[in-house]
């Protein structure tokens, strides 16, 4: 379970670096595109499944929205906060990490439904992949953009 968090809060990062709704955008057709493949859907399963997985999408992404001023790790200076603002700030962490858990219950009881549950316990191993893939794509990009020589472009298939 911690994976599975400490993913999803790499990839919120990752995702929130590029920092435009059209690379957003983007970057949600090809998670699914990645999905469809790294499954093998038939036909009918992906009519089922694909509809479930963008309401799955939608609604993590307004919790994370939801709760980005409660939980903004990121920006918060710990050290001149008071006892009782790291007490708000914990018991919101948790909060948002709890219903985090739940939707990803509610959903997988959903996906179960249109799924076999092997391709279900695949959603989880292919997401982390695309997270990773779209980690170094980033860390590429960004090699290239501070004039990296080394800059290989098959680095991705060495890797």
């Amino acid at each position: 379970m911690k994976k599975i968090i400490l993913a999803t809060l790499v990839a919120v990062f990752a995702l929130s670096a590029f920092g435009q709704k059209k690379d957003f955008k983007k970057i949600r057709e090809a998670k699914i595109d990645f999905l469809k493949q790294k499954l093998a859907l038939t036909e009918e399963e992906e009519k089922k499944f694909i509809p479930l997985y963008e309401k799955f999408m939608d609604e993590s992404d307004a919790l994370r929205k939801g709760c980005k001023d409660d939980v903004n790790l990121a920006e918060v200076d710990l050290t001149f906060m008071s006892d009782a603002d790291c007490e708000k700030l914990i018991n919101n962490t948790i909060e948002y990490k709890q219903k985090e858990v739940d939707l990803i219950k509610k959903y997988t009881v959903e996906f179960k439904k249109v799924l076999p549950v092997k391709k279900v316990a695949m959603i989880f191993k292919a997401e982390m992949e695309f997270k990773r893939h779209l980690l170094k794509k980033l860390h590429k990009n960004r090699k290239g953009k501070m004039g990296d020589r080394n800059n290989d472009p098959d680095e991705d298939e060495k890797e």
